[in-house]
């Protein structure tokens, strides 16, 4: 007689604990910067730039708190990625719509793609992954790999230059040497990503 040896793999799940709901909060505020920048004018900008530093920050604080609290779920570590990237692109792509990085012409080669090209492919790759992950999920173990070190330290590599853009502030050398940077650790961190959790598209 055989037996099924099918055994049920718990679905990741969401729970709206304490540091879900800030990284709810960060979507929201992805809504609304987006709509700043689209709408454009001075005063919408310097409000979506403060509102960055804002959304980037509750980044941090929804890591401790599910340390502190013990709320570390892998929902919520999917949910996390999913709210970087709903923040990170679409704010890029209206940050460049706007003319926020031109103070960088002439300092950053092939501005701003040199920056932009590799961040939005390697945003997009993260959102790929956790598709991907979800999918196969469905029938069988398959574990989620936790971002590398150089990974959490990318998304601020990231986020400076847009932050810096966005309210104008700083040097045109400095926002110019962190799209250098950035562009740098995205690569990296593009091949450690693939080399540590590349399965997730294979397995």
């Amino acid at each position: 007689m055989a037996t099924n040896t099918t055994v049920a793999v718990p679905y990741p799940r969401l729970v709206w604990n304490v540091p879900n709901t800030l990284t709810g909060i960060r979507v929201i505020l992805a809504v609304i910067i987006g709509y700043l920048l689209y709408t454009g004018g001075p005063g919408a900008i310097v409000t979506a730039g403060a509102l960055l530093i804002v959304a980037a920050a509750s980044d941090a604080a929804d890591g401790f708190f599910a340390r502190r609290l013990k709320q570390s779920s892998l929902g919520g570590a999917l949910f996390d990625l999913t709210a970087d990237e709903l923040l990170f692109l679409p704010t890029l792509v209206l940050a460049v719509r706007a003319g926020l990085f031109a103070r960088t012409d002439g300092l950053v080669l092939w501005n701003p793609y040199l920056y932009v090209v590799p961040a939005l492919a390697g945003g997009m790759a993260v959102l790929a992954g956790v598709a991907v992950f979800l999918w196969k999920r469905r029938t069988g173990v398959l574990e989620f790999p936790s971002p590398p070190i150089v990974a959490k330290a990318n998304y601020w590599f990231w986020m400076a230059p847009i932050i810096l853009a966005v309210l104008g502030i700083g040097p045109d050398v400095l926002l110019a040497g962190l799209m250098y940077a950035a562009f740098v650790s995205t690569l990296l961190t593009i091949y450690v990503y693939l080399k540590k959790g590349g399965y997730v598209f294979t397995a």
